[in-house]
C-alpha cells in the first residue's frame, strides 16, 4: 500500500528512494573515478577529464537559474540564488568563480585555456547537457530538474577511495599539484578526514533540493516522473564517464605527477 502523498513518512520515503538511486550509481562506481582517486591516472586521462567535464559544469548555473526562476517561495529561491552567486563569483567563500578554478586545474595539467573552453563537445557529453537543459529550462515541471540535476550533482555520497582519501587530498599528495591546481576541489571535494563527509557547500545545496522536492512533488505521478528523470540522468552521466575512461585511459601509461 502506497504512503499518503502529503504525509511526512511518504515524503521521506520518496526522498530516500532518490538518495538510494544516487547511491547505487554514485560516482565512485565508475572506473574513471576509481582510477583518478587511486592516483593512477596519467596526464592524458586527467586532461580529458577536464576537457569533457567542463562543458557540463559550464551549464550548471544556467540550469539552476532555470529552476530558481520558477520558485515562488522567497526563502527557497534565495537559497538557489546564493548557490548561483557563489558559483559565479566565489565571493561568499572569498575565492573566485568556481568554473575558473576548474580551468586552472586543467592548466596545471598542461592544457591551454582554449583547449578547455573551446573543445569540441562529444556526443555523450552533449546528451548530458541536453538532458539537464530540458529538465531545468523548459516547460517541464521544475521538480524534474531538482531531482535529476540539482540533487544528483549536490547529493552525491562522499567521493573517497578505499583509504578515505578525497579528491583534494589525492590531487595534492598523489598528483602533487600546486595550490592553484587544487582550488576547485576545496569547495567540490568530499572530506575524507571528517567521517567521509561531503563538502559544506554541497551539503547545503542538497538540503535545498530535498526541501523543494518534499514540498512540490505533491502527487504520485510527479514523484514517478522525478524518479524517471533521475534514472535517465544517471544513465547518461555514466555513459559520459565511460566514454572518457574508454577513450583515454591506458593501464600501461605512467601516472601523472606535477613538475613545475
Amino acid at each position: 500500500m502506497r504512503q499518503q502523498i502529503g504525509s511526512e513518512s511518504g515524503q521521506q520515503a520518496f526522498l530516500d528512494s532518490l538518495s538510494q538511486m544516487i547511491y547505487e550509481r554514485r560516482k565512485m562506481t565508475s572506473p574513471l573515478y576509481q582510477v583518478i582517486l587511486d592516483g593512477r591516472a596519467d596526464r592524458q586521462l586527467l586532461q580529458n577529464f577536464v576537457i569533457h567535464r567542463y562543458p557540463i559544469k559550464n551549464f550548471w548555473t544556467r540550469n539552476i537559474l532555470g529552476i530558481a526562476a520558477r520558485i515562488e517561495d522567497y526563502t527557497l529561491r534565495r537559497e538557489l540564488v546564493e548557490n548561483i552567486y557563489e558559483e559565479e563569483t566565489g565571493r561568499i567563500t572569498k575565492s573566485e568563480r568556481h568554473l575558473e578554478t576548474f580551468v586552472e586545474f586543467g592548466e596545471c595539467l598542461g592544457l591551454e585555456r582554449g583547449a578547455i573552453v573551446s573543445a569540441p563537445i562529444a556526443a555523450e557529453t552533449r546528451a548530458v547537457i541536453e538532458h539537464n537543459v530540458g529538465a531545468c529550462n523548459t516547460e517541464r515541471h521544475f521538480t524534474e530538474g531538482v531531482a535529476s540535476v540539482l540533487l544528483l550533482m549536490e547529493g552525491q555520497p562522499p567521493i573517497v577511495n578505499s583509504t578515505k582519501r578525497d579528491m583534494l587530498t589525492v590531487m595534492r599528495e598523489a598528483y602533487r599539484l600546486p595550490e592553484k591546481g587544487c582550488r576547485y576541489f576545496v569547495h567540490h571535494a568530499s572530506s575524507g578526514h571528517d567521517a567521509g563527509g561531503v563538502s559544506e557547500l554541497e551539503e547545503d545545496h542538497a538540503a535545498t533540493a530535498k526541501k523543494l522536492l518534499a514540498r512540490h512533488c505533491d502527487s504520485e505521478a510527479r514523484r514517478d516522473t522525478a524518479r524517471e528523470r533521475l534514472a535517465r540522468a544517471l544513465d547518461l552521466r555514466h555513459a559520459h564517464f565511460k566514454m572518457i575512461f574508454d577513450r583515454f585511459y591506458s593501464a600501461s601509461a605512467q601516472p601523472f605527477r606535477y613538475a613545475a
